[in-house]
């Protein structure tokens, strides 16, 4: 069977003066490239959502991974298994990216990340996929009931028809679509195995994890 991946680079970045998280440079590298490069040796292959075709555009110019791409129904796709999609949905935030990257996807499951997670654990990732078999979703749960929703693995058609109706319903939050599926919560004690400190769920929000994935980077 194969698996794709799902990258959300739609957002604004607003708690970095709004600049484009994608892209910033850590040790000379986009933030994103991070994300591709880990998830490229799990999955057959990765779309990343982003808002429209003028930030695809920009993404591809900073890209140089991402070789020209040519357009069809509403998503551009690359020669290199990538696939730029545009949201459908404007300003109804990361579930817009969802429906529209999933709509892209070939693939019976999707694992779902953010831009901004430049540690992203292959194993762990493995473990979502094997974890969610006979499931809608496998979403890491902590232990005080905090979910991961994006560092999480979704069966399609479930999640783009649950993702349409919450958006339909204007509810924008990444949470309502996924209290209406049949999730497999995996305990992060479990991935814990795997990755003991458990960076792979690491974002970046602030220009102190900036400096943070910096100097991790660095060693």
């Amino acid at each position: 069977m194969s698996f794709s991946a799902l990258i959300l680079a739609g957002g604004k970045g607003s708690r970095l003066g709004y600049r484009e998280k994608a892209l910033i440079d850590i040790n000379g590298k986009p933030l994103i490239m991070f994300v591709i490069e880990s998830l490229e040796k799990v999955v057959d292959s990765i779309i990343i959502s982003v808002r429209d075709k003028a930030q695809g555009e920009f993404l591809d110019s900073r890209l140089h991974s991402l070789t020209k791409p040519h357009e069809s129904d509403g998503y551009r796709v690359n020669q290199q298994r990538y696939r730029l999609a545009y949201d459908s949905y404007i300003n109804k935030g990361p579930l817009a990216g969802i429906f529209s990257g999933l709509s892209a996807c070939d693939d019976e499951y999707c694992f779902i990340a953010a831009c901004d997670m430049p540690f992203i654990n292959e194993d762990a990732v493995k473990l979502l996929i094997m974890k969610s078999e006979g499931y809608d979703a496998a979403i890491p749960r902590w232990d005080d009931g905090f979910l991961e929703p994006l560092h999480a693995v979704y069966r399609r058609g479930p999640m783009m028809r649950e993702t349409k109706k919450a958006l339909e319903k204007n509810e924008t939050i990444i949470l309502a679509p996924i209290f209406r599926l049949n999730v497999n919560y995996v305990a992060t004690d479990e991935i814990k195995s795997i990755e003991p400190d458990l960076r792979t769920f690491m974002n970046v929000n602030t220009p102190e994890d900036i400096q943070q994935v910096i100097r991790k980077k660095s060693l």
